[in-house]
């Protein structure tokens, strides 16, 4: 993106253009902008914004990295704070005409570097979801996955260790048996920890250090202390990584579990630990998240040219808008509405992506052209219909995402 700030009288933007190319804008294009008769024009690979203090120049390019790939809305848990108790949304599995649909869109995307097998439901539900794995990595890429661990089988391990999956990230909230249990809906620690070990064990057998092993732990109230437990678990079962994350809440209830914004709650930074990976040997480590709301506000999604795609096809720019639901902000209700900008069986990744609408919504995340609602007094009701006192909609305003105080692998 280049801007040319305004000065009284508006710029001439092909002199503008000449510092990245050698190229005209046409002269409709131009006097258009320049007598703020419209606000966006296109030309050629470039699309031309007129901004508040100038003009943005977008290049219109296919440069997808990052694909996230939600292959069901349906699991075989019952968490107590997961969003899934919140919504009244389809549970469903992505069908073989939509995943073929996005195979195709993913061979042409010349940039594209991983896909992530995640969403909001559990990937190794879906029936078919060891060819899914074998299929996206047959593309040259990166491939993760994210599961509570629980039906990691013997045969499900052993397909996704010999599908050459790079990462493989598991839920894991407690080092504590109990705890653990009350946290995932009853899900049986022991089990799980059996079930990793199992990835370690096919893992070392082969003499690959892959999958890389994560733990994905959600930061409550009821289990910041148990952080400092994480190293000696993730020594233990060939974890490398331990990422951890913020609540998200989703009903009052979760609001007083929230672990962020409190003075007195201070999140453990354990020293890192040494973990055997086949002929490997690898040092762990843990990412933690931001504690406050502050000024820093970045889009990992955007900035990271990701692009989320759910199990119906629909395409959104985030993981914050891929559903409907609600969610507390600090103890304010916010309904957020899903925001589609396509669906991939109807137009291709690359169209999508490409379109007009979705390139000024990356401008817009990019830049941060949203209020500060945490800030703002005002307690209006804009929040129920994701919108803000900027006339954003969808707003970000108040994405704790943005934030770092909640994340995604």
């Amino acid at each position: 993106m280049v801007l040319a700030p305004r000065y009284g009288s508006p710029p001439d933007i092909r002199e503008t253009l000449l510092i990245e190319e050698t190229k005209k804008i046409e002269d409709d294009c131009v006097e258009s902008l320049s007598s703020d008769r419209i606000p966006v024009c296109q030309w050629d690979q470039w699309i031309v914004e007129h901004t508040s203090d100038g003009y943005a120049l977008h290049r219109i390019a296919k440069d997808v990295r990052k694909v996230y790939l939600e292959v069901t809305t349906r699991c075989n848990l019952r968490c107590a704070n997961c969003v899934r108790n919140t919504w009244d949304e389809e549970l469903a599995d992505m069908s073989a005409q939509t995943f073929n649909r996005v195979m195709d869109s993913l061979r042409a995307l010349p940039e594209l570097r991983e896909v992530y097998f995640g969403g909001f439901g559990e990937p190794l539900l879906h029936p078919e979801i060891e060819e899914m794995v074998k299929e996206v990595k047959s593309l040259g890429i990166r491939v993760s996955m994210s599961t509570n661990g629980t039906l990691l089988t013997e045969e499900k391990a052993k397909a996704l260790v010999d599908a050459k999956i790079d990462r493989l990230f598991v839920s894991m909230d407690s080092a504590q048996a109990q705890l653990f249990s009350e946290l995932r809906g009853g899900a049986d620690f022991d089990l799980v920890v059996e079930n990793v070990k199992r990835i370690r064990d096919i893992r070392e057998r082969k003499g690959s250090r892959m999958p890389t092993i994560g733990l994905e732990f959600v930061v409550t109230d009821k289990n910041v202390n148990d952080i400092r437990n994480l190293p000696s678990l993730a020594r233990e079962i060939g974890a490398s990584i331990i990422l951890l994350t913020h609540l998200l809440p989703h009903n009052e209830q979760a609001t007083r579990q929230i672990a962020y914004g409190d003075d007195n709650i201070e999140i453990p930074r354990p020293e890192g630990w040494a973990v055997m990976a086949g002929d490997y040997v690898m040092w762990g480590t843990l990412s933690t998240p931001r504690n406050k709301w502050g000024a820093y506000r970045h889009c990992r999604f955007v900035n990271d040219k990701g692009i989320v795609i759910a199990w119906d096809g629909g395409i959104s720019p985030c993981y914050a808008l891929m559903h409907s639901y609600p969610y507390f902000v600090f103890g304010k209700r916010k309904r957020v509405k899903r925001y589609l900008l396509g669906n991939v069986n109807e137009k291709s990744l690359s169209d999508i992506w490409t379109s007009k609408e979705y390139i000024l919504f990356r401008s817009k995340v990019q830049n941060f052209r949203f209020p500060s609602c945490v800030d703002c007094g005002a307690n209006c009701d804009l929040r129920q219909n994701n919108e803000d006192r900027w006339a954003n909609s969808p707003s970000c305003a108040d994405c704790l995402w943005a934030q770092d105080i909640v994340r995604c692998p």
